[in-house]
């Protein structure tokens, strides 16, 4: 079987030096990998990862590095259009936001337009307090961006990151690879244990998983993991750390690997 695995975090730039990034470490992707690679069902390993995580030294793997949400998705769909694919595991932490423009409150104002009163625009922006909502979005919408190619000068005093979404990279995999059992994973932080089970088991119906691993970040503490695997029954395994996860995992993708092609018998 071939598997690809998405690990560690994607960065969203606002300048040439700056970025917005998550506290994704990677690591567990690459214990996946590693579980994998030692499996004599697999064959190959296409291996996504964002620029700090680790990399699994194995003949198998085939290993990208990305920097963005938009790489992550070109790379994806050049492994998933030319290549076959039976599991995807998609651990990767992936931004919810990119950056569409990095602003400043005067030029803000200054697409308001000019029947606007643009000092007390730029005075509510820069004080934070509640203006007329509309002129806003209007203004936010058509503010002017400072060059983003290169370092924006500290001089500035007040800045305004403007965000968009990004693409949600699970939800692309049943279309291009429809046949590939898919893992996704589901983050929450303090919430009760059956929002979290209920959350991950809407994904899994969303986007068609196979499985989804539902973590915490309260019960995330270096290797300390607790993770819980929901399958398309609702049935959940509990695992205690990442070690257990990337077992649990392999385990179980190869088990339903093993049965979605068994051939069937026949009577003698």
């Amino acid at each position: 079987m071939n598997i690809l695995i998405t690990a560690g975090g994607t960065m969203e730039r606002i300048d040439s030096v700056r970025s917005i990034t998550n506290h994704a470490t990677g690591r567990l992707g690459s214990l996946m990998a590693r579980c994998f690679d030692e499996a004599p069902e697999t064959e190959r390993i296409f291996y996504i990862c964002g620029k700090n995580a680790p990399q699994p030294e194995s003949p198998k793997a085939e290993i990208t590095v990305i920097e963005d949400t938009a790489g992550l998705e070109r790379v994806v769909r050049d492994i998933l259009q030319s290549r076959r694919v039976d599991a995807i595991i998609h651990s990767m932490a992936v931004s919810d936001y990119r950056v569409r423009a990095v602003t400043t409150p005067a030029l803000i104002a200054s697409a308001a337009g000019p029947g606007s009163d643009q000092s007390a625009l730029t005075n509510s922006l820069e004080n934070a307090s509640s203006i007329e909502q509309g002129a806003l979005i209007n203004a936010l919408e058509n503010a002017p961006s400072l060059e983003q190619g290169a370092k924006i000068s500290s001089d500035e005093k007040r800045l305004v990151i403007i965000l968009e979404p990004t693409v949600k990279i699970i939800s692309l995999f049943q279309e291009l690879a429809p046949h590939s059992l898919i893992v996704g994973f589901k983050l929450l932080d303090s919430v009760p244990h059956e929002t979290l089970i209920d959350t991950a088991y809407r994904l899994l119906e969303k986007n068609h998983c196979a499985y989804v691993l539902a973590n915490d970040a309260a019960d995330i503490h270096g290797d300390a993991h607790i993770g819980y695997l929901v399958d398309a029954e609702r049935r959940v395994q509990r695992f205690e750390d990442k070690s257990g996860i990337a077992r649990g995992i392999t385990e179980n993708v190869i088990k339903k690997f093993n049965e979605k092609n068994q051939m069937p018998r026949r009577d003698p």
